[in-house]
């Protein structure tokens, strides 16, 4: 069994691990992915303003800008328990089915994108039918627009999963 201290520092590795890959991934700034992935981490409990400016290290000012750039996109939201003045930071409950409703959006214009490149290819080979060294391999458009098909199929099953479960513990 893991003690407090053990599962803090697996915790600290997490938050980097999750940091840089939001980072990277969101081309966002170091401090505002350090402080998702803590979100992230954190789970539903949330963070206080309190405990994010300890935790990652950042003058007050510097947490307080990026909380409020945060909130502004979208990406984070805030509760108060009674009797408690401070904020509590969450991650956006819906989060999760917005990026998976941005990821298939971005999956259409690439399967448009990729049908548009089909066509013209297929132009092409007909035009140089008689001249293969002229001609265009499809197979990689092909390929490409069956994998966006099953995965928008498996994006689309877990977020109407997700909007199952949120129904569930919504009515609890």
């Amino acid at each position: 069994m893991m003690t407090e201290q053990e599962l803090q520092t697996q915790k600290d590795q997490l938050i980097e691990l999750v940091g840089v890959h939001v980072e990277k991934e969101k081309n966002m700034a170091p401090l505002a992915a350090r402080i998702l992935a803590t979100l992230i981490v954190t789970c539903k409990q949330g963070a206080t303003f309190e405990q994010l400016v300890a935790d990652l290290g950042a003058s007050k000012s510097t947490i307080c800008t990026h909380l409020n750039n945060l909130e502004a996109s979208g990406l984070i939201d805030y509760f108060t328990k009674p009797g408690d003045r401070k904020r509590y930071f969450i991650m956006t409950p819906n989060r999760l089915i917005q990026f998976i409703d941005e990821k298939v959006a971005k999956w259409e214009d690439d399967k448009t994108l990729h049908k548009e490149l089909i066509n013209y290819k297929t132009n092409v080979n007909e035009v140089y039918k008689n001249e293969p060294e002229k001609q265009c391999e499809l197979n990689f458009h092909y390929n490409f627009l069956t994998f966006l098909d099953e995965a928008t199929k498996v994006f689309t099953k877990l977020k109407n999963n997700l909007n199952e479960k949120h129904l569930i513990n919504h009515n609890r």
